[in-house]
């Protein structure tokens, strides 16, 4: 497995509380079955304002870019800033924990132990079923 060399962080969004969401930023890694984001390593999360026109079910997205106008943040105009500067704080997150674990990498069978990659259309249905018991528990 090997963390993705083009600057790709997979972010996840999804309702935090009823007035806010949350961003939060993977690495995305490259396997045998192909790239995933890493859902045991959560670089950054950010809190998001409540904007009416992007209330739908959690997604997943793909950052390339500190530049809120970069054609990743095309869906999420109303986010762009957040993002891009999430990203770029998730973006220094890995670059600094990717240094301290060097000697793990050395060992690419106690690295792939220590893995566990999802598809990111699994996490996002675990999360909507979660959000979905979290809610029941609240009406019932």
């Amino acid at each position: 497995m090997n963390i993705s060399a083009f600057g790709a962080l997979a972010v996840e969004l999804h309702p935090h509380s009823p007035t806010r969401w949350v961003a939060t930023y993977y690495p995305m890694v490259h396997t045998p079955s192909g790239r995933w984001a890493d859902v045991t390593w959560t670089l950054h999360q950010r809190c998001m304002p409540l904007v009416p026109e992007l209330m739908t079910p959690a997604r997943w997205l793909e950052a390339r870019s500190p530049d809120p106008d970069d054609s990743c943040y095309a869906g999420h105009r109303a986010w762009s800033e957040a993002l891009a500067a999430g990203y770029a704080a998730a973006l220094d997150v890995l670059a600094a924990e990717a240094v301290e674990e060097v000697s793990s990498l050395e060992n690419p069978d106690q690295l792939r132990q220590a893995s566990i990659v999802v598809p990111a259309g699994q996490l996002a249905e675990w999360v909507l079923d979660d959000l979905q018991d979290e809610t029941a528990q609240v009406r019932g």
